[in-house]
């Protein structure tokens, strides 16, 4: 794909056969250190023999140019040349093979694998520190280097070291310039051909399979997978927490606890000997060449002919490939020049990568660049049709959300959309692939918009373009009406059942215009209403409505007319006229479901003022007035006198209605009964008496002129009594309606609301029945002749009152107006009855006397018992409490004559305690 690496020798030929190698430089020096023109940047190449001597090379890179340590060269013409000095040669260091190496400059040492035993090495003067005699027959030794920072900001470094010795493993960590055991060993089922620390874990590989250690107290070996058909395992090391093992040119990756880490295998050309790792790049060394691979994306990058190579090191950026007679360094070329290629073939992934891990000192310039190619990888990921991908990309860069929906058609007006600028020509979309994309749209819309919503400035910064040179918007305002724009043109195209949803969103922002023509030329008149709704142009959707309803009427279709009877019904008391405009057509088509404009149990409606609302109903039916006042008192529970006195005067101009239609005809004695005529009549007359009766609201003295004096006398005895004239509504009841029962009845209840004000209520009944001649006055057009005024029945009447209600009249009172014709055998039972009440009222006098006579006395010798004692205060007396001379103090005595000042009494209860 391109050159990552250039290959460089550093030692051809070397007489002696290289066993291993290991590189160590200064671990303090910054790695974004800049170096000038005819500088050196060195690292320390350790190598091993098979003849035991140990080889200490310097290698120094000496540059033409300015250029940063990390990058190396600007191009491989820039190095003037690769200097190796042989600094050190020890013949001496071993007398076997040298098997493995390891350095660390952080706690100064070498620790060296020879003649199967492990030794510690100072790495200064190279003289041995220690054995550890335990690890004798040891085959394999791996390290773990933690850097760890102390909460002053100090770093230490933690070593730790695990050797295979035949199918054991032993741990250690590095204190007091020893290896101390880091637990007891661990029993592996077989000898190990390879192991690599990961984290608290040690991955162990054997001829035929991987398994896992796991260093947590109790040592549990995990069984990973098998090695292939080769058998020869190798174990690389990615970074701290994740390996590469492979299974012949296949590689699996897992992390510390065995799980994989990649979906899919990484496969290599040949068997690799050995894997390292320089992020973003996995280098294999396989029998005939070097391999540059990338594991995300899965790239084959460069292949580099190498003879034979076998062994690797690595230290920060230098790497050393070793075979058994030459070394060779592995110089990464210039990032800037890695990604100016990338981007030119498209690889946004990779040049996104390599770019995040640039040490240009310019933050500014670098988070420019990974910005710029980042947009690429997403607008690339477009082109590609991975959609979702490339926005949830848009959505990290917090691209300008309209440049994204430009990528479609027919979302953007025309005319902005031309002033858009693209790297290139995206795709055309269309068809299901068109569909896929603008459901990814909605998701990213989605996302923005509420990230939006909760951004507190009303100008948002954070928006980017696609393009350096498109426009961005940074309103909130305008964000968000496109973003709602465009998201109802995609539930049009996708889902239209989320329409109306999105309309009816508090926080709904679509442009009205753009709206209102995309819905009309879908024709979703619904959602169309959903949007004026919103937008508070009431009176276009209830235009709209009722333009539906016409055309629906000739289909008997009620529902749209239901519809604008729900509409209104959330308008409110600011759009009353509105209401009253279009309420109207509703209330002709449909008067009983059309008053629900008006009773609906909504808060609204409630808040309508009741008496505009009455007033326009007057206009347009009488009984709508009266359902709707009915609504207002029984339901609403609303006691306003005005309300009361027009439902009770709208019952009575039924009542007289239905009777002049269907009573004229009729004796006037039979007008005047309750219940006589059709079913209205009598249902409207009682609710007209029910409600005289139970509402207690109306201005009896205001609706009492209304009622005529020759009908309806029931309601007109009612309205008497509610304004006091409990004679005249008597009257009424016993003389002209001839009901002694209502009469009775009526008196009973005046006389339960209060009996000392009303008790002569059944004397002036009874007067009425024995004198009627009292009514001339009132009833002039009731009168009779004198002869018949005191008929049979009205003497019956009197009899029942004074036998029922003895106790509630006065004896002198009824007997002085008894007339002639009454006998004492008449009155009997009353005299009686009167006899009795009043010889029962003379008994419990006399008992209450006699009881309050005990009463006094008991009082009269409690009180000469207590003036008997007395209590003496002397000088000498203290009190009980706080132990001071009472003297002129107030106080106060308890029954067992102990004395305490007054104020401290605390409780006449409790005894002091001395």
């Amino acid at each position: 794909m391109h050159d990552a690496y250039s290959a460089i020798p550093v030692l051809e030929k070397l007489p002696l056969n290289i066993q291993c190698i290991a590189c160590y430089g200064d671990y303090n020096s910054k790695r974004n250190l800049k170096v000038k023109a005819n500088k050196t940047d060195g690292v320390t190449v350790l190598v091993g023999t098979k003849e035991g001597h140990l080889l200490i090379y310097k290698v120094i890179a000496y540059f033409g140019l300015l250029v940063c340590c990390v990058e190396v060269l600007k191009n491989p013409s820039n190095l003037k040349h690769i200097e190796v000095n042989l600094e050190r040669s020890n013949r001496f260091f071993s007398k076997k093979p040298i098997q493995q190496l390891f350095v660390s400059p952080q706690v100064n040492i070498i620790v060296s694998l020879s003649d199967g035993i492990v030794s510690v090495f100072d790495l200064t003067t190279y003289q041995l520190i220690t054995c550890i005699q335990r690890t004798k027959g040891a085959t394999l030794f791996t390290s773990d280097l933690e850097e760890q920072i102390s909460s002053t900001g100090d770093s230490a470094f933690a070593l730790k070291l695990c050797v295979s010795v035949k199918r054991k493993l032993q741990c250690y960590f590095w204190k007091n310039q020893d290896f101390v055991e880091l637990h007891g060993d661990v029993s592996l089922p077989d000898i190990p051909k390879t192991i690599c620390w990961c984290k608290d874990s040690v991955c162990v590989g054997f001829k035929r399979e991987y398994g896992l250690v796991k260093l947590d107290g109790r040592s549990s070996f995990i069984e990973l997978s098998p090695t292939g058909k080769l058998m020869e395992p190798v174990i690389g090391k990615l970074d701290q927490q994740q390996l590469v093992l492979m299974k012949d040119e296949t590689s699996i990756f897992i992390n510390s606890d065995g799980d994989p880490t990649f979906k899919h295998a990484f496969t290599w050309s040949d068997n690799p000997l050995g894997i390292d790792s320089q992020p973003p790049y996995l280098i294999g060394i396989l029998p005939k060449y070097i391999e540059v691979r990338t594991v995300e994306p899965r790239h084959l990058i460069q292949s580099i002919d190498l003879h034979k190579p076998r062994f690797s090191t690595a230290w920060r950026h230098w790497l050393f490939i070793a075979s058994v007679t030459h070394i060779w360094a592995l110089i990464q070329l210039p990032l800037s020049e890695q990604i100016h290629q990338l981007l030119k073939d498209r690889e946004f992934e990779l040049a996104l990568q390599l770019a995040k891990r640039s040490l240009d000192d310019e933050e500014d310039v670098k988070t420019k660049q990974i910005q710029h190619i980042h947009t690429l990888l997403a607008f690339e990921l477009f082109c590609q049709k991975k959609f979702e991908e490339s926005l949830e990309n848009f959505l990290k860069l917090k691209t300008d959300p309209a440049q994204v929906i430009g990528l479609f058609p027919d979302l953007l007006p025309t005319e902005y959309k031309k002033q858009l600028i693209y790297p290139y020509d995206p795709p055309v979309l269309k068809g299901s692939e068109l569909e896929k994309g603008l459901l990814a749209l909605i998701e990213f819309l989605t996302e923005k918009r509420n990230e939006t919503i909760k951004h507190p400035e009303t100008q948002i910064k954070d928006s980017y373009a696609i393009v350096e040179g498109n426009t961005t918007m940074h309103s909130k305002r305008q964000i968000l009406q496109v973003i709602d724009t465009t998201l109802l043109k995609c539930y049009l195209k996708t889902n239209d059942a989320l329409v109306a949803p999105l309309l009816r969103l508090p926080d709904n922002h679509c442009h009205v215009e753009e709206a209102e023509r995309v819905l009309k030329r879908a024709q979703k008149h619904r959602e169309l209403i959903e949007l004026y709704k919103k937008k508070g142009l009431h009176q276009k959707a209830l235009k709209l409505l009722l333009d539906e309803s016409n055309k629906n009427a000739k289909k008997s279709d009620k529902s749209a007319y239901e519809y604008m009877i729900k509409y209104m019904q959330h308008l409110g008391k600011e759009n009353v006229e509105i209401i009253f405009e279009f309420a109207p057509a509703v209330l002709k088509a449909q008067p009983l479901e059309g008053l629900q404009i008006f009773t609906g149990d909504t808060s609204e409606v409630e808040s309508l003022p009741k008496k505009e609302v009455l007033d326009f109903l007057d206009s347009i039916s009488h009984a709508l007035v009266v359902a709707y006042l009915e609504h207002v008192i029984f339901i609403w529970d609303d006691s306003t006198s005005e309300f009361h006195n027009r439902l009770a005067t709208a019952y009575k101009d039924k009542t007289l209605q239905l009777l002049k239609e269907h009573h004229d005809s009729l004796p006037e004695e039979d007008q005047l009964q309750v219940g006589c005529g059709p079913i209205e009549l009598t249902e409207t007359r009682g609710k007209l008496l029910t409600f005289l009766e139970i509402s207690t609201s109306y201005q009896p003295e205001r609706i009492l002129p209304d009622f005529p004096t020759n009908r309806l006398l029931e309601e007109r005895a009612i309205l008497l009594g509610r304004l006091g004239y409990y004679q005249q509504a008597l009257a009424l009841y016993a003389n002209v309606l001839k009901d002694p029962i209502r009469a009775e009845s009526y008196c009973v209840k005046i006389y339960n609301q209060d009996p000392s004000l009303n008790k002569d209520v059944f004397f002036y009944l009874l007067k009425m029945y024995l004198k009627p001649e009292s009514l001339d006055d009132n009833f002039d057009h009731f009168q009779t002749e004198p002869n018949e005024r005191l008929s049979k029945a009205n003497l019956n009447a009197a009899l029942r009152i004074m036998y029922e209600h003895s106790n509630k009249l006065d004896p002198s009172q009824v007997l002085g107006i008894l007339p002639e014709l009454v006998s004492i055998a008449n009155v009997q039972v009353f005299l009686r009855n009167v006899m009795e009440s009043q010889t029962q009222v003379k008994h419990e006098a006399q008992v209450l006397n006699s009881l309050l006579l005990a009463e006094s006395q008991q009082i009269n010798e409690q009180r000469i018992f207590h003036e008997n004692s007395k209590c003496v205060i002397t000088d000498e007396r203290v009190c009980r409490v706080c132990k001071k001379k009472i003297g002129v103090s107030a106080f106060a005595r308890y029954p067992n004559d102990v004395v305490v000042h007054y104020f401290c009494c605390k409780d006449r209860k409790i005894l002091p305690v001395s």
